[in-house]
This record gives C-alpha cells, sequence and structure tokens, in this order.
C-alpha cells in the first residue's frame, strides 16, 4: 500500500474515534485504536524504517525509554485525575460543557507525556544515530 492510504487509514480511525466518544462516551477500545493510528501515521511519514536502530540500543537506554514512558504514564493519570476531580466534585459541571470539559482535559493532560517522553525518545534516537 503506498504511503496516502496509510495516512487515510489513520485519519479514518481518529475521527471515528472522535465522532463515537461524542455520541456513545469513552470506551476502553479507544486505548487501542490510538495506537493503531499512530502506527499508520509513522508508516505514512517513514518513521518506521527508523526502528532498525533498536537493536543497537544499550540496557540503559532501554531501562531509561521504559522509566520515561512509566513516569509519563504516571503523569497523564495523575492530570486526568485531577481534572475528574476539578470537573465532578469542585465545578460540578453537567452537560455538553462537562463533556467538553473532560475532551479538553484529557488533550491538555497528554502535552506532559509529549514533552517528557519525546524527550527522552528524541536523545536516545539522536545517541544512535551518531554510534550508528
Amino acid at each position: 500500500m503506498c504511503k496516502k492510504t496509510f495516512n487515510a487509514l489513520g485519519w479514518i480511525i481518529l475521527l471515528g474515534m472522535g465522532i463515537s466518544w461524542i455520541v456513545f462516551g469513552y470506551s476502553n477500545w479507544y486505548l487501542l485504536l490510538l495506537p493503531i493510528a499512530y502506527i499508520f501515521f509513522l508508516v505514512n511519514d517513514g518513521s518506521i524504517k527508523e526502528l532498525k536502530r533498536i537493536r543497537k540500543m544499550s540496557i540503559f537506554q532501554v531501562i531509561l525509554m521504559l522509566f520515561a514512558l512509566v513516569v509519563s504514564v504516571a503523569i497523564v493519570f495523575s492530570l486526568i485525575q485531577l481534572s475528574s476531580y476539578l470537573i465532578n466534585d469542585v465545578l460540578y459541571l453537567t452537560g455538553g460543557i462537562k463533556t467538553f470539559s473532560e475532551i479538553m482535559a484529557i488533550i491538555l493532560s497528554l502535552y506532559p507525556v509529549k514533552i517528557t517522553f519525546g524527550t527522552v525518545v528524541y536523545r536516545v534516537a539522536n545517541d544512535l544515530k551518531g554510534t550508528g
């Protein structure tokens, strides 16, 4: 398949997921669909070919990336719990405002992960480029 097909499939998954989230509410299936869409976008921009360098990673780099992943997940989980507490128990939001606030809270809580985990992955990738 060509790269444009993978890009289109990624957008179809994301848009379908967003529409179903608004219509039916949150589901655990989104945790599976989001990485699949991300992989489609990786194939589209050619980054998936970069994964051949994983074999050259040291044990320290693997442990560092796993630690960054755990810290990133902990940050997102705590921010989502905090926003849920604020939306439900402090502000007592209901209806469409509550749904909009939940969507914005989840989107905003993903940015610290992008910064923390993305920085670690970028540095490890640059280290691998320097050695390979």
